[in-house]
């Protein structure tokens, strides 16, 4: 530690001593009002808004009004980058705070049980999002093409692996400060497979459906190697924050977390420099599966977390706002694609009109399907924050209507 600049020893020490100090039989809750991580909330309800219009835009405008290589649409790009990230990072780092220990200091099962039926909702969907057919029975007429663009490996899916992952790796965690160490070196595990993965070795051992989860050259937009390393990065850093104060950790936030991030992307440019200078390519470098880029895009984020700190002391309505829209990241990424794509019935105005609209349309488009998105993301919490319906009737309205969906897919 005495080799680390001043300004980051503080920020580094202090929590690590308390990371060391605790116990390992605690009931951990969810951040209470006080130590809600309000930043990461308002961080992760900006990346489903880029998130948004990002989709929207790539899918129905023209591409000689996106071009890429020029400014603003490079920064854009970049943007467009690190949504993924964000959400990953925020759910370690909730997945850190969000479980309740017995006496033994383990993991409860019921705890367990939820993770694994959350996780496998969250991959049957991600795969029903791209259901190659309009019902099972046509299965066996969908062309190779279809099947490699319905198995490709996208967020929904890689969440759900990932927390099986988290469960194997954590389910024998005495506490959280062991459950952050575990994360981190899983994480820096996974980056160091992933060239290790790219060259194939592993395909002939595992299932050729799996193939995609391994590396982005079957088509994945999101493989486990390296996409994983960020859940397990925000759940070094949740178990980071949790060693903080309650009533100090936004502060904390806002004040550290931006060093340590200036840090982490520095070396990453530094490292990109260096790459070029002894031959790499900038697209060899800037691939989704390098690990300078999974770095300098860990760092982008941390800043982007003390940004959002600082945001909310500047508006502080905007907590409530966060942590509205933020837990309810899922139906936004699910509703705005059902807008966006349509479904195995019918298709959305992404597909019926692929890049065929001009810049100033495809903006309208963007806040049309934006505004109808986060009222119907408001509308289900309020559904499910209100007694109007007892727990019994509104698991007998989602049996139904996933009965509707499987009869669908069916007849």
């Amino acid at each position: 530690m005495a080799t680390l600049p001043y300004i980051l020893r503080g920020a580094v020490q202090r929590p690590l001593s308390r990371l060391r100090r605790q116990t390992a039989t605690v009931d951990v809750a969810p951040p209470s009002r006080e130590g809600r991580l309000y930043a990461l909330d308002l961080a992760r309800f900006i990346a489903m808004v880029f998130m948004m219009q990002g989709h929207v835009l790539d899918a129905i405008v023209q591409r000689g009004s996106l071009d890429i290589d020029v400014f603003p649409w490079n920064v854009w790009h970049i943007v467009r980058g690190l949504t993924a990230p964000i959400f990953l990072v925020v759910s370690g780092a909730v997945h850190a705070f969000a479980n309740k220990r017995g006496q033994d200091g383990l993991i409860l099962d019921t705890v367990i049980e939820k993770r694994i039926r959350w996780a496998i909702t969250l991959i049957g969907l991600g795969y029903l999002m791209v259901f190659p057919a309009n019902r099972v029975w046509d299965l066996p007429f969908v062309s190779s093409a279809s099947w490699t663009a319905a198995l490709a490996v996208n967020i929904l899916q890689l969440t759900g692996v990932t927390i099986l992952l988290f469960v194997l790796v954590m389910r024998t965690s005495k506490n959280i400060a062991d459950m952050g160490r575990r994360g981190l070196f899983t994480a820096l595990g996974i980056l160091v497979l992933t060239p290790i993965m790219r060259l194939g070795l592993v395909e002939p051992l595992v299932p050729s459906w799996f193939v995609p989860y391994l590396h982005e050259g079957t088509g994945s937009l999101f493989p486990i190697f390296p996409f994983a390393s960020y859940l397990f990065f925000g759940v070094a850093l949740g178990a980071y924050l949790h060693a903080v104060p309650a009533e100090t950790r936004h502060h904390h936030i806002r004040r550290y977390l931006w060093r340590g991030g200036a840090v982490l992307a520095g070396a990453a440019l530094v490292a990109h420099g260096i790459g070029l200078l002894i031959g790499y390519s900038a697209s060899q470098l800037d691939n989704i599966g390098s690990v300078i880029l999974v770095f300098r895009r860990l760092g982008i984020v941390l800043m982007l977390f003390s940004a959002s700190a600082a945001l909310i002391d500047r508006v502080p309505s905007l907590r409530h706002w966060g942590a509205l829209f933020g837990k309810k990241s899922l139906h936004i990424y699910v509703i705005h694609l059902v807008l966006l794509y349509g479904t195995p019935w019918y298709d959305g105005i992404g597909r019926t009109h692929f890049r065929s609209y001009d810049l100033p349309t495809g903006l309208l488009i963007v806040v049309a399907i934006m505004v109808v998105t986060l009222a119907a993301a408001w509308g289900i919490d309020v559904y499910e924050r209100t007694t109007a319906f007892s727990a019994q009737t509104k698991r007998r309205i989602s049996a139904a209507l996933v009965t509707v969906l499987v009869a669908l897919l069916v007849v």
